[in-house]
């Protein structure tokens, strides 16, 4: 499916679910995560690697500060990739207009990456940056470190409740 496409499938879904909830509801724990895109690191990656990264998960917030989160995604080296994460975020700020941010790491498992030249193990680890409005809808950062095998990266999620 073309990363637009899926985009836009992606959007239109999270809009229609949260338009179905009511406006004083408190934010369910469930999330439909949108995986748009990721910024390299490394110059060399940023030519030469894919920087459109469509997809979709889900995550579960078990309390303020460790969530689950699951999904696919097309990566980086055009392959589709499965994750599954657990993600930790002890540090938590309240921002103006009701939005609050919070902060930590999130690390798990994940598939597409074994390169033959590279071999990699199938190990993700990064810090994550969460904003959050006071329904629940916002995004999610994670960067990922460089590492010997690859570039680090900033990526993109949009975030509506479920």
């Amino acid at each position: 499916m073309h990363p637009l496409k899926t985009l836009t499938t992606g959007l239109l879904v999270a809009v229609s679910l949260a338009t179905a909830r009511a406006a004083d509801t408190p934010p369910s724990p469930w999330s439909l995560d949108i995986n748009v895109t990721s910024v390299h690191t490394e110059a060399w990656a940023r030519r030469q690697l894919n920087q459109d990264n469509p997809g979709l998960g889900i995550e579960y917030q078990f309390n303020k500060d460790w969530s689950a989160a699951g999904g696919f995604y097309r990566n980086s080296y055009r392959r589709e990739t499965a994750y599954m994460l657990g993600v930790w975020t002890p540090l938590h700020v309240d921002l103006p207009a009701g939005l609050k941010a919070s902060a930590g790491l999130a690390a798990g498992l994940v598939s597409g990456y074994r390169r033959p030249e590279v071999p990699t193990e199938p190990l993700a680890a990064g810090a994550v940056l969460r904003l959050r409005t006071a329904h629940g809808f916002g995004l999610n950062l994670l960067a990922v470190p460089n590492t010997q095998s690859g570039s680090g990266f900033i990526g993109l999620q949009l975030v509506a409740p479920l």
